[in-house]
């Protein structure tokens, strides 16, 4: 089980998203993976067709990145009580959304090659 990178839920597989994290360049100056569940992914979706701009955040909530526009991605997050879940707001930069949606677009093509065997 792995916890996804926006939300906290634990699932057994996530969808792994490419982002430059400036924290660890040196290391990976190709990118590091982060994991997303797919409810998360669809909300980055979502939130990259509407492009709402953030203005409060001081960094991206998956790569860490500071000064530069975020746009705002609307996430569920379990809790222990009714209803079980609460809208969380995130703060997602340009790259990061951009990463997303590259995982999406290999997320389908997967399915849809699943599909057809």
């Amino acid at each position: 089980m792995a916890d996804c990178e926006l939300c906290g839920v634990a699932r057994p597989t996530l969808c792994p998203v490419k982002v430059n994290d400036p924290s660890v360049k040196a290391a990976y100056p190709t990118g590091t993976w982060r994991g997303i569940n797919e409810e998360c992914l669809n909300s980055c979706h979502e939130a990259n067709l509407n492009r709402v701009p953030v203005n409060g955040a001081k960094k991206c909530d998956l790569c860490g990145i500071k000064n530069v526009p975020f746009f705002l991605v609307r996430t569920r997050v379990p809790i222990f009580h009714e209803p079980y879940h609460r809208e969380v707001d995130k703060a997602l930069c340009e790259s990061c959304l951009e990463a997303c949606e590259e995982t999406l677009k290999r997320r389908e093509a997967e399915k849809e090659e699943e599909h057809h065997h």
